[in-house]
């Protein structure tokens, strides 16, 4: 349905641009949203300046990203799909407001070293838009290494990059990364080429004092040195460290190495190559831990698991896939005071249990 052009009469037609903001901020269903701009040429206009989230699907044929100058006030934005460059120079013209934008690319063919997003367009998104603080890039070849640190030298207050299933960023990429001293979260998954010298790169550079959290998903090519470096992380209250089963090349040398970072409070391992000794050391070291999720990892025993009974900060402990008596389960939620809960997966009945110790 077109927009009417048909002139209003009544009360509708004394309605400032200010009042029907008020009533279509009230308005949050999307076929809602969309009815009231159809009614006329200044619901439409207004519809479109109280927008603050706008997903696009890049392929859609009914919008174009030139039909972007309707959202000026956009804070977030999705653009999915995209299967050739899109006019990011556009984007930064036009959404100068825009603080996260999430961008799924699916084009199979390498478009060159700056993959689909090529460099010159992320440095105009960065610079056009001077408050963007999150940026979620998905896709094979969406973004090369070139790309990357465009990005980040252009963005200046960029706080979060998330970076899934990228097959051409590599170590030169976390080096751009870790020189910035803004980005305080920094997701990697499926990033096949990183090394543990990109972890050297984030622990000797300035973002050793700025990182906050740290992913690091199926990243096959890291190892128990650069998992050791990140004790050198002063500020890192995050890590989540996750391998495909069976694969991981971290083990109880690295999982020591992590028990020197005192800052952390939530720690996620998962189908890691650690066991006791890790256990122990992070029970002794990482004070502060309040949150333990160690599934998967299947050399941890009761053992290793009871070195936590007498810590004074643990809230949660997660044991999918461990082969852990339930007695030795017990010692922890009665030796641990802080202990509000703790998952254990059993595989003998294949059933999830939840013990809460605040019963």
């Amino acid at each position: 349905m077109g927009v009417h052009t048909k002139k209003k009469s009544g009360i509708f037609s004394s309605l400032s641009d200010d009042l029907l903001g008020l009533v279509i901020n009230k308005v949050k269903d999307k076929r809602d949203r969309k009815s009231f701009s159809e009614v006329c040429k200044q619901w439409f206009k207004v519809e479109g300046l109280d927008r603050s989230k706008l997903i696009h699907y890049v392929n859609d044929p009914g919008f174009s990203l030139s039909g972007l100058t309707r959202f000026p006030n956009i804070v977030t934005l999705w653009l999915l799909g995209c299967n050739t460059h899109p006019d990011l120079e556009l984007i930064a013209q036009t959404c100068h407001k825009v603080e996260s934008i999430m961008i799924e690319c699916r084009d199979e063919k390498q478009t060159g070293d700056g993959g689909v997003l090529s460099p010159k367009g992320l440095c105009a998104l960065g610079e056009g838009c001077p408050k963007l603080s999150h940026v979620e890039i998905m896709g094979l070849n969406a973004i090369g290494n070139s790309g990357v640190i465009e990005l980040v030298h252009s963005a200046h207050n960029l706080e979060s990059l998330v970076l899934l299933n990228n097959k051409l960023i590599s170590d030169e990429a976390l080096r751009g990364i870790g020189s910035t001293s803004s980005i305080s979260i920094l997701q990697l998954m499926g990033c096949d080429s990183i090394t543990d010298e990109g972890l050297s790169f984030l622990a000797n550079g300035s973002t050793s004092k700025t990182l906050n959290k740290l992913i690091l998903e199926c990243c096959p090519k890291i190892t128990d040195t650069g998992v050791d470096l990140l004790r050198k992380m002063y500020s890192l209250e995050h890590l989540k460290i996750s391998c495909r089963a069976k694969t991981s090349r971290i083990t109880d040398i690295g999982g020591v190495g992590i028990s020197a970072i005192l800052t952390l409070k939530v720690l996620i391992l998962k189908h890691l190559d650690v066991s006791d000794p890790t256990m122990v050391a992070l029970a002794q070291n990482c004070r502060n831990l309040e949150i333990l999720d160690i599934g998967g990892c299947d050399k941890v025993t009761g053992a290793g698991i009871c070195a936590f009974c007498s810590h004074k900060c643990l809230k949660r402990l997660k044991l999918d896939h461990l082969k852990i008596n339930l007695s030795d389960v017990e010692r922890v939620v009665f030796g641990c005071p802080s202990l509000d809960s703790v998952v254990v997966d059993s595989r003998r009945s294949g059933k999830e249990f939840v013990t809460s110790t605040s019963s």
